[in-house]
C-alpha cells in the first residue's frame, strides 16, 4: 500500500516525492493549488481550479454555439464532424431541395447524415388547405370563382352608359339625367 505524504509550498519542486500531495501557495495567495504526484514521482496532476472550470464551460458553451461557414456542398460534404455541428453552405443548390442561395444544415453524428434545417430562399414547405387555422371555408375553387367573376356584370353595356359632364352631374348614354323632385326637407 501506498504512502501518501503531504508537502506545503511556494512552488512545485523539480524532483517530486512518488505518491506525494503537494499544496502550492503564492506569496500573499488567497488560495492554494493541489498538485498529486504517481508512483514513481516522475509526473504530477493538478487538481481542476475554480478558474480551470469556468474556462472549461466557456469554450464547451463556445463550441456548442459554433457555426462553421463554408462555400458549397461539396465543402460541407469535405468535412468530418466528430459530433453535433451546425454549417451554413453559402451556395447550397447542388441540394436538388435548394432552387438557389444558401441553406444551413445539421450534422446528426449519431445517425451519420446531414439534415437541412433552412434556407435563404424558403423551405420545402407544402400547406394543405385543410390544415390553415382560421382559413375559409370556402374551397379554393369556389374562392377562385368568385375572383374571376368579381367584376363581371350581365348588364356591362348598360352600366358602361353611365358617365357624368364636365360640371359633375350623371348622363346616360352621352345625355344628362334631369333630376326633379323636392330639395326641403
Amino acid at each position: 500500500m501506498a504512502t501518501f505524504q503531504i508537502f506545503k509550498e511556494t512552488t512545485l519542486p523539480g524532483s517530486l516525492v512518488s505518491n506525494g500531495i503537494y499544496l502550492i501557495t503564492a506569496t500573499n495567495a488567497n488560495h492554494v493549488e493541489m498538485y498529486v504526484s504517481d508512483n514513481t514521482g516522475a509526473t504530477a496532476r493538478r487538481i481542476p481550479t475554480e478558474a480551470d472550470i469556468g474556462i472549461l464551460i466557456s469554450n464547451a458553451i463556445a463550441s456548442a454555439n459554433a457555426l462553421e461557414v463554408v462555400a458549397d456542398i461539396t465543402a460541407r460534404d469535405a468535412l468530418a464532424p466528430s459530433s453535433n455541428v451546425t454549417v451554413l453552405v453559402l451556395d447550397a443548390s447542388a441540394d436538388a431541395t435548394v432552387a438557389s442561395g444558401a441553406a444551413t444544415y445539421i450534422w446528426d453524428n449519431a445517425n451519420t447524415s446531414w439534415e437541412k434545417i433552412s434556407e435563404a430562399e424558403s423551405m420545402d414547405v407544402v400547406l394543405q388547405w385543410a390544415n390553415i387555422i382560421g382559413g375559409p371555408t370556402s374551397s379554393p375553387a369556389a374562392i377562385d370563382a368568385a375572383v374571376g367573376a368579381s367584376h363581371s356584370h350581365a348588364n356591362i353595356t348598360e352600366l358602361d352608359k353611365i358617365s357624368e359632364d364636365v360640371d359633375g352631374d350623371p348622363t346616360y348614354d352621352g345625355v344628362a339625367i334631369v333630376l326633379t323632385g323636392s330639395v326641403n326637407w
